[in-house]
């Protein structure tokens, strides 16, 4: 028995093809008021865990490699005569997969950061340069 709906000078039976239409376009309606009510004020980036810091926390200041629009391999920051962290020493930093695919090295540095303080010319290493470092430059 179809389902029949009356008009005002004839009956009319619904076409299967309107109804779906119908039912389709009120899904969308729904989903798009349902996506608009929820207010999100936040973002991820994947493989970096947001990290909370207090006034005076030290801040991790992390080195990578050393890229350059004249040659096509990049250098390693420690391969330079830079200044090595003193006391832990050049350690690898824990990186996630797609760091490691598209060749980043991420190391430790001998700078101190510290959160919302001001620091001025604060003295990290004293460095000698001459022709016998700068042999050891290339990569």
């Amino acid at each position: 028995m179809k389902e029949q709906i009356y008009c005002k000078d004839r009956t009319h039976t619904p076409n299967p093809t309107d109804i779906m239409k119908s039912t389709s376009t009120l899904l969308i309606l729904a989903a798009l008021v349902a996506i608009r009510s929820v207010n999100v004020n936040g973002f991820y980036l994947p493989g970096v865990a947001p990290r909370s810091f207090y006034k005076e926390d030290i801040v991790d200041l992390k080195v990578n490699k050393l890229t350059s629009v004249h040659d096509q391999f990049p250098i390693e920051h420690y391969r330079l005569p830079f200044c090595q962290p003193y006391y832990e020493g050049v350690r690898m930093d824990n990186q996630n997969l797609g760091q490691f695919l598209s060749g980043d090295r991420i190391y430790n540095s001998p700078y101190k950061i510290k959160m919302q303080k001001d620091m001025y010319c604060e003295q990290v290493c004293i460095s000698h340069l001459g022709r016998v470092e700068a042999r050891g430059v290339s990569p």
